[in-house]
């Protein structure tokens, strides 16, 4: 209805990290008091939290398999742990006072934390004296997300896993090659330079 194409509108992208946890933050309404919570996955409901009950909060489970899955801080903002990829989705917050109903979207994605950047180097000296580098740039848990890249000299930056050039180091001064591997989760870098390659 209405609300849905609304709030997917303002829906919050939060990016999370395989195998760990998340917060999904809820911001409770400035006027009124929250009489309820209920938060959705894809839509269906996860968990219903009581807040107008002599014993309140009455924090009920609609999922059971979520129920070890689901922990809540202290404005019952969502916290998930041992993060899956089947976890990535649209999660809702539909939050009822005395005289509204409020909602709050989110899409989690997750991401598997990149790991071992390495760079593999071969070089050989032409017959005019200048040293021919080939560079080449990998990372474990590389997709489609992440991105290899090399920056050079700070600003020029070439969105390529291998580097070929040619340095004359009677020429030219030492030049520093960083290779970036970055997704929204982690981001590593290793840099070498001309002249330890070279010499």
């Amino acid at each position: 209805g209405n609300t849905a194409s609304q709030a997917s509108s303002t829906s919050l992208m939060v990016n999370g990290a395989l195998g760990e946890s998340i917060t999904l933050p809820l911001k409770l309404p400035a006027s009124g008091i929250a009489n309820s919570i209920t938060w959705l996955y894809n839509g269906t409901s996860l968990t219903f939290i009581n807040l107008s009950g002599a014993s309140s909060p009455k924090i009920i489970v609609t999922n059971p398999k979520w129920k070890d899955l689901l922990q809540f801080t202290s404005n019952y903002s969502l916290q998930l742990s041992n993060l899956t990829m089947a976890d990535a989705g649209s999660y809702h917050a539909q939050i009822t006072t005395q005289n509204s109903t409020v909602f709050s979207s989110y899409t989690l994605r997750i991401f598997r934390r990149l790991k071992n950047l390495e760079v593999a180097n071969h070089m050989w000296l032409s017959k005019n004296g200048t040293c021919e580098i080939h560079l080449t740039c990998s990372v474990d848990n590389m997709n489609d997300n992440n991105l290899l890249r090399w920056e050079v000299a700070g600003n020029i930056t070439i969105h390529e896993a291998n580097l070929t050039l040619s340095w004359d180091p009677r020429e030219s001064g030492e030049e520093e090659y960083t290779c970036v591997a970055e997704n929204p989760v982690t981001k590593l870098s290793f840099s070498v330079s001309t002249w330890s390659l070279c010499k």
